[in-house]
């Protein structure tokens, strides 16, 4: 059974205060960061009514990355069946071991994330899905681009600022590619 996966609010509320309190920011250049990086990490949507957009535009955001090693972050459990709908990406999900109280990634899990060497990581959920913010920070990439407004800083350093109109039209992915094609 395929399950999305939910992080306490209370606990959420605390990670992001520490996160925010104990992070040291890291100047750089996001075209010479975007040039060098060799492995990118795509976060899908929690939400499942809104994977079948996220990944009709992957080839869109593929072709933002080009020459790099694209892995899909499926932030469900039990996903395998959703394994077959991403032909030419590794896929990557949690199992229910993977996951500690509160819904929270064991640390296991996270640092099977960093040994992937992430350069940047893209979060495509528009809404609250605190599991990929968190990964996005602990993955040990230096570009985390998400969607403005969701959590911020430190959790993303490239914040792309979107219409809050149907967050999950067909074009808001479209204008997401558009932004970062631009910035590179």
């Amino acid at each position: 059974m395929v399950k999305a996966i939910r992080i306490n609010r209370f606990l959420r509320r605390i990670l992001i205060w520490r996160s925010k309190l104990s992070f040291k920011p890291e100047f750089f250049s996001f075209a010479e960061k975007m040039n060098r990086a060799e492995n990118v990490l795509i976060c899908l949507p929690t939400e499942i009514e809104s994977l079948d957009s996220a990944k009709d535009h992957l080839t869109i955001f593929a072709d933002i990355f080009q020459n790099k090693k694209i892995s899909v972050f499926l932030p469900l459990v039990g996903a395998e069946s959703f394994i077959s709908q991403l032909k030419g990406y590794e896929a990557i999900f949690p199992q229910k071991e993977d996951l500690g109280i509160f819904s929270l990634p064991r640390k296991k899990f996270v640092q099977r994330i960093k040994s992937y060497g992430f350069e940047i990581v893209l979060d495509l959920d528009l809404k609250d899905g605190f599991i990929n913010s968190y990964l996005c920070l602990k993955s040990g990439a230096l570009v985390r681009i998400g969607a403005k407004g969701k959590i911020g800083f430190p959790f993303y350093n490239l914040q792309l600022a979107l219409s809050k109109e149907e967050p999950y039209q067909q074009g808001v992915y479209a204008r997401m590619a558009e932004t970062l094609k631009n910035l590179s």
